[in-house]
Formats: structure tokens, sequence, C-alpha cells
């Protein structure tokens, strides 16, 4: 199982790991991000920026729970700035409280930073080496180990404090199963090379939870003895607590670039006649993850330490420290790791480029927000298959603004967008061909140039998403549909208008046309019915006639008959 896990459903488009990963140990698939193990040094940045919380290292305190189910004498090696993590408690406090849990006893790592500082001295004074850096801390190791193994013969061939400590306690009790309790991810890693003799490591988040889980809170007492070796885990700690040799400088280099950089220069011979204290994480050992997740300041941390440490001699002869003890051999030597990768061509480099759209010096903006600090990087990543092409943001925009162009220029519908100060922020051809501008007329105006602002003003007053209407724009003889967006997120409110003017007048015509038919038809109406009141007089005047005559041929002829 890797030591740092990540949860694949959680982590989508974000770059905030690579940006922080000084070995860039990331590689994103479908747009996840996940650990390559082979280059990965354990500083645990990435555990602490991301903001889903996604990355997680794994946990092994159920396996220190089975060891102490089980039976087994289980020792804990407590790292010296559990002071700081813990608010200032006492070791006496925190190893009663450890005791609460089950482990048959627990001591201070410091005991071994004592050895291991002590092994330093040894190492200057005997003149074997020209440079000489710390190899405490357990994340430069892995660097030096993985990505720059020129460096390891300026590292001090000593045990790290942990492993010095867990011979120490081994001395004493040999049966011990001993755990590491510190702030470092590293040490999980350092754990399961089996080059040291401790059985797992966990962090102080973790015993917290494990305390929160049992009920167990660390107890208030005054800290006790001071001892200069718990100044190992500040900055320049591990020089306070060194005798100094005249022969030699002093220098104290924390965080992943100062340290990289001191690197080279140490390999280059820029640093003969130095001891140098380096440790990967800023502020040292009170600069590792669990404080940075719980965004502990460096300063009120060393306090706290130096609260526990001896605050006056430091460094001097005499000064209190852990009792001597029988001396056990400490040499380690780092191993070279390192995963050589066939590096790309020019000619892969100018192809990926070109895919991103950089096709001169000028495109290469080398913005960081792909967590690459330059574009070249980037590509390289890319090729080899660390990285996805749509991780460039400028890339992206550009090609989204691009298409977005040919969208607002291909289509019919004029297109206005305006933000709440009521000025117009973009326009598309068709808008401009109806208003009779161009974009540098109105981009930056006031809308109502063009427009009545009483739509938009009433769209952001009210809040409403969606309103259509129909308007005609007399100065303009255009009939238009009206279609009103407005995105408060956004700050910007969509006109989207459809020249209906055509259609309009069709409607327009083809009323007048059915008008003057229905006029024709009532016209033609009338007339007939005059002519059927005209005939209809003229056959009532032609029937009162024809009965007239009929009456008086029929008066003649019974005039005739009565002669007869």
């Amino acid at each position: 199982m890797d030591i740092l896990q990540f949860e694949v459903t959680h982590c989508k488009d974000c770059c905030k790991c690579i940006g922080v990963c000084p070995v860039k140990a990331i590689e994103v698939k479908n747009h996840r991000a996940m650990v390559v193990v082979s280059d990965c040094v354990l500083c645990g940045n990435c555990t602490v920026v991301c903001p889903q919380n996604s990355k997680r290292c794994v946990n092994d305190v159920g396996n220190v729970q089975n060891m102490i189910h089980d039976g087994r004498r289980v020792v804990a090696s407590v790292a010296p700035s559990f002071s700081s993590y813990f608010d200032g408690a006492s070791f006496g406090a925190l190893r009663a409280a450890l005791l609460s849990l089950g482990f048959s006893d627990a001591r201070e790592t410091a005991e071994g930073a004592h050895l291991v500082k002590t092994e330093y001295e040894t190492l200057l004074q005997s003149g074997t080496m020209k440079t000489v850096i710390s190899s405490c801390c357990a994340s430069l190791n892995e660097y030096v180990s993985k990505h720059y193994p020129e460096a390891i013969p300026v590292m001090a061939p000593v045990m790290t404090p942990m492993q010095a400590h867990a011979k120490l306690v081994h001395a004493d009790t040999p049966d011990a199963a001993i755990v590491f309790i510190g702030p470092c991810i590293s040490k999980k890693a350092e754990v399961r090379k089996k080059t040291t003799e401790v059985e797992y490591a966990i962090t102080f988040d973790e015993l917290a939870e494990w305390l929160r889980r049992q009920n167990v809170e660390i107890g208030k007492e005054p800290v006790g003895e001071k001892y200069l070796s718990r100044f190992f885990p500040v900055a320049g700690g591990i020089l306070k607590t060194m005798e100094k040799n005249p022969g030699w400088r002093y220098l104290a280099v924390d965080g992943p670039e100062n340290c990289m950089a001191a690197l080279r220069d140490a390999v280059a011979g820029k640093l003969e006649g130095c001891f140098v204290e380096m440790n990967f994480c800023t502020g040292s050992c009170i600069g590792g993850p669990d404080f940075r997740k719980h965004a502990r300041s460096l300063a009120a941390s060393a306090l706290q330490v130096e609260k526990a440490a001896v605050e006056q001699g430091a460094g001097e002869e005499g000064a209190p420290d852990f009792p001597q003890t029988k001396p056990c051999a400490l040499d380690a030597e780092l191993r070279d790791e390192q995963i050589v990768y066939d590096q790309p061509t020019e000619q892969q480099i100018a192809a990926v480029f070109k895919k991103m759209g950089k096709l001169t010096a000028a495109d290469e903006l080398n913005c960081g927000m792909c967590g690459y600090s330059s574009c070249r990087e980037k590509a390289i990543a890319v090729i080899m298959g660390r990285a996805e092409i749509s991780m460039c943001m400028p890339y992206m925009k550009k090609r989204a603004e691009s298409f977005s162009d040919k969208v607002l220029s291909i289509t019919p519908d004029a297109i206005l967008a305006v933000d709440l100060s009521l000025k117009v922020q973009q326009i598309n051809r068709a808008a401009c061909e109806m208003f009779s501008l161009q974009p540098d007329d109105i981009l930056g105006q006031a809308v109502s140039r063009i427009l009545d602002e009483f739509d938009f003003v009433d769209m952001i007053a009210n809040k409403k998403s969606v309103t259509e209407k129909f308007t005609y724009l007399a100065e303009y003889n255009l009939y238009l549909k009206q279609s009103f967006y407005f995105d408060e997120t956004a700050g910007v409110v969509l006109c989207i208008m459809k020249n209906i003017t055509r259609e309009k007048q069709r409607q327009n015509q083809l009323m007048r046309h059915k008008t003057q038919v229905a006029n024709m038809a009532d016209s033609i109406s009338d007339k007939q019915l005059r002519i059927v009141h005209e005939i209809a007089s003229l056959l009532g005047e032609s029937a009162a006639e024809t009965k007239l005559a009929i009456a008086e041929l029929k008066d003649a002829v019974m005039m005739d008959s009565e002669e007869q």
C-alpha cells in the first residue's frame, strides 16, 4: 500500500498539489492527480493544500493497537516537537496519556538526537569530509536518494535520530516493539525501508485522533528537566546543541528550494569547510505537515519548544542534556534510488507547444497556473504522461474564447452583454450590423446609447433570471424579439435580439391585404343588397301595375257582359 492515499472521487480539475510539490511527483490522468511513488519525497505539501482533503497518508494506528492487544511490549519514541503540537504539554503528561492507550513505555526521540549530534561532532573532528550536511531529515534524505544522488558524498553518514533512538531503546529493552510518533509523513517511508528498528510510525494528528476516540486527555504539569537536544525540531536547533569546532563554519538551511540550491552548491564545492543543518520543511520539524494543516505559526511553535529545552548556555560545554549512554554503531549511508527518465527531444516539445497554441516565445507565459514553473516544464510533463494539455489555463481560455467568438460571429442573432454599471462589455457582429456601428464605438459605453436601459435595470433590480419581450425600435425601424438573461454571479445581463422585422412587415402586409379584401367583400355585399332592394322595388311597382291592369280588364269584361 502506498504511503500517500488519493481519494479519486474528490479530486477533479485542480493543480494545487503540483504547484507545491518540490519534485513534481504528481501525474494527472483524466483530470485527477495521483502520486508518482518512485519520485515522491513525502514532504506532505500536497496533503496540506488539497482543498478537497483527498490526499492522506496511510494510517498505522490500527496496526499499533493490534500489537498492544496481542500483548507485545510497545514503546513510543516521541519526537521533540511534541511540546509544540500539544500546546506546551510536558513529556511526563504525554507519557501518562500514552500509557493509558496501552503503551508499555514512552521515551523521547531527543535521546537519539543527542547521540546523533555527538556523532556529527566526531565526524567534523576527524576531518574526513570537506563538507558535511546533516542527515536527520527523512524528506531530505529521500530527495537526495531519488533526485540528486550526486550529493550522497556530502551527506553525513549518520543515522537519523529516530533510528539511533530505536537502537538505544533496544539496548535497554531488546524485546520492545518501537513506534515513532512525530509530525513527519516521510518517517513512514523510513520505517518501511527496514533500515531502522522501528516497527511503525504515526503522526501527531493520528495520535491526537486516537486520544480523542479513547477519551484520554493530556494532563497539565510542569515541564520538569530541560534538555539541550530538544532544540532539534526548530530551524538551527541542531547547531544549538553542538559544540563548535573552530575549523568549521556552521549554517542552517530550511525549505525545499533552499535545500536543493544548497545541495547544488555543496556538490559544486562552494561550501567547503561548512557543516550545514538542512531541513526540507520550512522552519524544520515544527513546520511539518501536521503543523501546517492546523495553521500553527513557526514563531509560537518555536517558543513552545524552547520552553522544554535549555534556554541558556545552548551549545556550551556542560549545558544540560540527556545522560551519556553506552556507545552503539550509528553509521548509515544513503542509497542511490534515482530513476533516470528519457529526456524528450526539442521536436517533441515543439509538437506539444503547437498543440497548446504556443507558436512563438511570446506565447510561453510561464504563468504557473498548471502547477509547473514554466511552459517548457509542463510540455515535458505532457510528453512523460504526467500532465494533460487541458491543464494549461491560458490555452483553454483562449480556446474557449476562440470557440465562443466563432459562435458569436456566425450567429444571426444580435448579442449584447451589459455589466451591472450598464456598460456594454461584449457585442457580436450581428448586433454591430443591426445598429450600424463598430465594436469600438460601443464597448465600455452606456447601453442607453443604442437601447432603452429600463429592461436591464429591471433584470438587475428584481434579480430576474429570464425575460422575453417584443419591441419596436422606431429610430432603426426594427421589430425585435428580445431575450434577457441575468447571471448574478458574473454580474452580466445578456440580451439576445432576434430581428423579426421582415416577419412583422409580412404580417402587416398580410393584414392590410386581408383588410382590403374584407372591405371589398363588404362593398360587394352592400352593392348586392342595393341591387336586391332596387329589383324588389321594381318588382313591387310592376306587380301593382299588373294588378291594376288586370282589375281594369276585369271590369271592362264585366261591363260588356251586362250590356248584352
